[in-house]
């Protein structure tokens, strides 16, 4: 199943203060933002990453890039990710996290860059924007004190990266965002376009503001053709979700938590069993040796891909990821 050096992405809790449109956090009804009811309750604490990534797992395998992000969370938002910092960083070779970076505060932040010292790391800032049009995507985020977190973190020695959305509402910031970031010290600037408007309209009021997200350029209907690559395989890497569920990737996460809203589609999580799969309940290492479910999915893609793998793992999709690096 998995070979020896493995990477992993973990998401520590269900938990974020952000209302972006376009997360699994949220949905539309009747033309409104509203968050799902059942999130900001679950998170792994620093307890469970020790029994899970135990001395047998450590015998077993080598922890190359911890990448804290996950699907509807932060990872700024989890109460022991310095905790978890510390307790893994002697035994892996990378450590990347994403967060909007409005949480928490300036000496957490500087904080947060001591414990990264020494290691590998790069840290991801969400800034879909600037000053006026930031929150537009990324409500109930702070852009003068993202600004301020990130410029600390920077300061104490930490590795970042602006990340930017492009919409239409922002697409003639990418250029001016960059030179910001480059004045603050950010040493990388991305720009992407989000793959997520094939699924509906993002058109709804929050608070009594309107707001209509738009894509910046009209691009080709979403397309899945072409045989499954999976990224996940050839990074050698598995998901850990909040609950301590392992998956082989964030997408099979994502399709297994819709399951608890009757929304899930791909018909291969039928065969996906949580107790069998828990890194709580169970060993670690033996699940990433031993998953029947794991096997499975790999078998099925040379005759009924899930779902999931076809959307994001076709090899004739069309991208509509774009980077722009400095």
């Amino acid at each position: 199943m998995y070979k020896k050096d493995v990477n992993v992405h973990i998401e520590l809790s269900d938990i974020c203060n952000a209302m972006c449109s376009m997360c699994g956090r949220q949905y539309i009804e009747n033309g409104k933002l509203k968050t799902v009811p059942t999130f900001n309750k679950t998170q792994l604490k620093l307890d469970d990453i020790k029994n899970i990534f135990d001395d047998e797992f450590f015998e077993r395998f080598n922890l190359g890039r911890v990448n804290f992000c996950g699907n509807i969370s932060d990872p700024c938002a989890s109460s022991d990710l310095l905790s978890i910092i510390q307790y893994l960083k002697p035994n892996v070779k990378r450590i990347d996290i994403a967060t909007n970076g409005s949480l928490k505060n300036l000496t957490y932040f500087s904080r947060l860059a001591s414990s990264l010292k020494g290691i590998d790391h790069r840290v991801t800032f969400a800034l879909d924007g600037l000053q006026k049009t930031h929150s537009y995507y990324r409500i109930n985020t702070d852009y003068k004190k993202i600004l301020a977190n990130a410029r600390v973190f920077l300061n104490y020695g930490g590795y970042a990266r602006w990340q930017f959305i492009i919409f239409k509402h922002n697409m003639h910031e990418v250029n001016v965002a960059k030179k910001i970031s480059k004045k603050l010290g950010f040493q990388e600037f991305v720009a992407i376009k989000t793959q997520r408007f094939h699924r509906e309209e993002f058109k709804f009021t929050h608070r009594n503001k309107k707001y209509h997200l738009q894509e910046p350029e009209e691009t080709p209907e979403y397309e899945m053709s072409g045989d499954v690559k999976c990224k996940a395989k050839k990074d050698n890497e598995f998901f850990l979700d909040h609950y301590g569920n392992v998956h082989p990737c964030c997408y099979l996460g994502g399709a297994y938590m819709k399951i608890r809203f009757n929304e899930c589609e791909d018909s291969i999580m039928e065969f996906y069993n949580s107790k069998e799969n828990n890194a709580i309940q169970n060993s670690l290492s033996n699940i990433l040796t031993d998953s029947q479910f794991l096997k499975y999915l790999q078998l099925s893609w040379d005759d009924t891909p899930s779902l999931s793998c076809k959307q994001f793992c076709s090899s004739n999709k069309n991208l509509r990821k774009k980077l722009i690096s400095w």
